[in-house]
C-alpha cells in the first residue's frame, strides 16, 4: 500500500495491519534503508510485495494513517513474509 505521509511530500509504501471498517488503519512503513533495528523485518519477497527494490517493514515505527491518503495498493505479502512480520509483531507486544 502507498501512501501520503503528509501533504507535499513524497509518496511512502506501509503495510497494512489492521483495518476496522473505518476511516483509518494502522500501518507499518516500509523503507529501503538498510536494517537498523531489531524491529526491521526484511522483505524476503519483495517484488512478489509490488516494490521496487529491497526493503523493511519498521515494526517499531506503527501509525495510524487514514484511508484517504492511500494512493494505491502495490501488492501483497507472500505468508512467508506475513508469518515472519506476524511473529516480530508478537515478539515486540510480547503476546
Amino acid at each position: 500500500m502507498a501512501f501520503h505521509q503528509t501533504a507535499g511530500t513524497k509518496v511512502r509504501p506501509a503495510i497494512v495491519l489492521l483495518d476496522a471498517g473505518d476511516d483509518d488503519f494502522v500501518g507499518a512503513p516500509v523503507t529501503s534503508r538498510a536494517r537498523i533495528s531489531d524491529y526491521d523485518l526484511p522483505i524476503q519477497e519483495w517484488r512478489t510485495a509490488g516494490l521496487n527494490v529491497p526493503s523493511f517493514v519498521r515494526v517499531h515505527k506503527l501509525t495510524v494513517l487514514p484511508k484517504g491518503e492511500i494512493a494505491r495498493q502495490l501488492g501483497r505479502l507472500t505468508k512467508q513474509d506475513r508469518d515472519s512480520l506476524a511473529q516480530l509483531l508478537a515478539r515486540a507486544f510480547q503476546c
